[in-house]
């Protein structure tokens, strides 16, 4: 497949401003950016397989910060070559954080050939697709995983992502947890790492211990890049008052609850 005559496309699920901002500034690539607000968790996976303008999708999360391009362009390369048409993390079995069903990618970070996937894509074969048999894990690469993991329906995406396993190729990376102890640093197909994906977005200038991790690791990105992400000063001021107003909040709740006589 010539890669040069392919619609690549980035989409990314977006709730929040300051994070969205942050994250496509480390993917610094020629194509389209598409941000998706309002959507549903299974939904917008829906939306991007929809958009016939586009054959290769990017799928990644605004708290994911890819600090590696090579790496990244190497491994987009490389599904394209091989017909892949899903890659990503095993959502279960590999960090401890998630310990849920090893077919499934967790959807933070995603390589999707959606125009293979149209092929044979329909809401109401996922809907009713088995969740898990025996025979699923026949040619799956078992030798990767390395914890505990479980083949239950957690997420409203599981049965798109078993689905695409049973009826595609997919190509499941590798990853480990990143020294803070809550992110997650993926490696592509050549065991060389690119992204680092913090989750608890919805914790980001809510929460001054996450706020505070999540902009480590975006410096720290920044450094292994070579491409700082300098903050305007407006920024700086919103990402103070959301910070204050949130912990006023949680101490008044507080306050609160130790005043209410107990019955």
């Amino acid at each position: 497949m010539n890669m040069s005559k392919l619609k690549i496309k980035i989409y990314t699920r977006s709730m929040n401003d300051a994070l969205y901002k942050r994250s496509m500034f480390f993917m610094d690539l020629p194509y389209e950016k598409v941000r998706l607000l309002n959507t549903t968790a299974d939904g917008y996976l829906y939306q991007m397989i929809r958009d016939e303008e586009a054959d290769i999708i990017i799928n990644i999360d605004e708290d994911a910060f890819v600090y590696d391009l090579e790496h990244l362009k190497s491994l987009l390369e490389h599904v394209v070559k091989n017909g892949y048409v899903n890659c990503g993390m095993p959502d279960g079995g590999m960090v401890d954080i998630r310990k849920f069903n090893p077919l499934v990618t967790n959807p933070f970070f995603n390589i999707l050939n959606v125009r293979e996937i149209r092929k044979k894509f329909s809401e109401e074969a996922i809907a009713t697709y088995p969740l898990h048999q025996d025979t699923y894990m026949d040619q799956y690469p078992k030798h990767i995983l390395k914890g505990t993991y479980q083949f239950i329906n957690n997420e409203p995406y599981c049965r798109f992502f078993v689905w695409l396993s049973q009826e595609f190729k997919t190509l499941y990376l590798n990853a480990e947890t990143h020294p803070d102890g809550e992110s997650t640093i993926l490696y592509n197909h050549k065991q060389e790492p690119f992204l680092i994906h913090t989750w608890y977005s919805r914790f980001f200038n809510t929460d001054r211990f996450h706020t505070n991790r999540i902009n480590a690791v975006v410096k720290e990105c920044g450094k292994l890049s070579h491409r700082l992400y300098k903050p305007s000063l407006k920024e700086l001021f919103s990402s103070f008052m959301k910070l204050n107003y949130h912990e006023t909040i949680k101490s008044i709740v507080k306050m609160k609850k130790k005043l209410i006589p107990k019955n």
